[in-house]
């Protein structure tokens, strides 16, 4: 706004007409339709009234135009109150030296006893200038008072790239394609999403997947020693440092539902899942877990003789992400590439690694409860098979095979060397006398061996070794 020009009039110069609305034509209430930024962009209304006054009209304006529903409600009183204030309409004529007033401009005119601030609205240059002018109200600016704006706080700055586990684990369900692989990412702070990207090649890359959202991650702090199967483990207690997330307790029926279930990676690569009952925060993001039920989803196997501290953790939660495969990818190491979703794959923030995933979803369980009976030289092994898909029915009396058909392979162990393979369709088999003396020179009076269901697709299921 300009400094205000005091233009006075004078008898026989500048003549000055006024010119004042009738009330009945100004609007008693002043409707504001816009889109609301606190509601999905919904359209909303402010509204703002005169509460004296006998006209009945009402002014409405339709913005196109998204604002704060604390801001919109200012802007309808002013818009209202700015029309009253500038009901009166002035029209004089200045001489050529005030060239200096434009349209905008404020300025004071005195006429009679009354000193009155006018905008310019219109200039006409006739010799003289012709000036249109309305009437003001500076208050009217002052008294509404627009809410202040805290500006937003600036994103994080990323740094580095995410950390990120290739899990190769047990089918999860009996929804999910059972030659898929698992990836579980974390960065702080949280990119968003993590990508993930695959090729046979250095070049080429696919998107596979997309990790919304960071996993609950950490280290062990402790040794992990094998635990018994199919029983919680109470004497066992696990420490955990987590790089991010938080870990609870869980009650018993919670647990055999599938709560609190977590994947540890030995020094092979392979991971065991294993559940707990119990997570007590000892320390800094250090949880030490009770109360463990161990090789869970058939990852017995993976269960070594201990597990030094250091070993990958990961909660198997809904942050844990699928990679979908094709049977024909499984045991190819195939290039990966990982990082943040919002930059591009050549960001120096993303990783190459070499990783092949093995499709331990189409693998057959281990069978259990292996024994022995001997009849006149000759062993008879019998076993319980186990089935990976819909296999916790108690109300079935017998599981379903889960596999095209039922085949199972029995080695015959002297030490690690297999001395003989007996191969049935019935989860019993038969290691003969003659068979002994062939393997041995001698009819055995303890049998070491490894039993193994078969599948089509995966070949050699996990095996349960056994001494009868």
């Amino acid at each position: 706004m300009r400094p205000m020009i005091s233009v006075e009039q004078r008898n026989g110069d500048a003549l000055i007409t006024l010119t004042r609305g009738q009330e009945t034509d100004l609007p008693a209430s002043a409707k504001l339709r816009f889109m609301s930024a606190e509601d999905d962009y919904q359209q909303a209304v402010a509204e703002a009234r005169r509460l004296t006054g006998a006209s009945g009209r009402v002014a409405q304006a339709d913005l196109a135009i998204v604002l704060d529903d604390a801001l919109a409600g200012p802007i309808a009183e002013t818009w209202l109150f700015e029309t009253w204030a500038a009901r009166e309409r002035a029209s004089f004529a200045l001489p050529p030296s005030a060239l200096a007033i434009e349209p905008g401009d404020v300025v004071s005119v005195t006429s009679g006893n009354r000193t009155r601030a006018l905008r310019i609205i219109d200039v006409s240059e006739h010799g003289v200038r012709e000036i249109e002018a309305r009437s003001i109200d500076s208050d009217v600016y002052e008294r509404v008072a627009l809410p202040g704006r805290t500006p937003p706080p600036a994103p994080p700055v990323q740094i580095g790239s995410p950390s990120l586990a290739f899990l190769d684990l047990p089918l999860l369900g009996a929804t999910v394609a059972p030659e898929s692989g698992y990836v579980a990412a974390v960065q702080v702070p949280w990119p968003g999403n993590v990508a993930v990207y695959a090729s046979a090649q250095t070049s080429g890359y696919q998107l596979k997947a997309l990790v919304a959202a960071a996993a609950t991650m950490g280290v062990t702090q402790s040794v992990l020693e094998p635990g018994p199967e199919g029983r919680i483990d109470w004497r066992a207690a696990l420490r955990v440092k987590l790089t991010h997330g938080a870990l609870s307790s869980a009650d018993n029926v919670s647990m055999l539902g599938g709560v609190n279930s977590a994947a540890v990676r030995n020094g092979d690569g392979d991971w065991e899942v294993i559940q707990f009952l119990n997570a007590v925060l000892v320390d800094v993001q250090t949880y030490e877990l009770t109360g463990l039920l161990r090789g869970q989803g058939g990852s017995e196997v993976a269960m070594q003789a201990s597990v030094s501290a250091g070993a990958p953790f990961v909660l198997l939660d809904s942050a844990v992400t699928r990679v979908p495969l094709a049977f024909g990818d499984l045991c190819l190491p195939f290039n990966w590439r990982y990082g943040p979703g919002n930059r591009s794959i050549g960001d120096p923030s993303y990783v190459t690694t070499v990783h092949s995933y093995k499709g331990l979803g189409l693998r057959p369980l281990s069978p259990v409860r292996v024994t022995g009976a001997r009849a006149s030289g000759d062993v008879t092994i019998t076993w319980l098979r186990r089935s990976r898909i819909a296999g916790d029915s108690w109300e079935v009396s017998e599981i379903p095979l889960g596999e095209d058909s039922e085949r199972y392979e029995v080695d015959i162990l002297d030490g690690a060397v297999v001395k003989r393979t007996l191969q049935t369709v019935t989860p019993s088999a038969v290691y003969t006398a003659a068979q002994q003396t062939a393997d041995f020179g001698g009819v055995q009076s303890s049998i070491a061996l490894k039993v193994y269901q078969m599948s089509t697709l995966y070949g050699r299921g996990a095996g349960r070794a056994a001494t009868i």
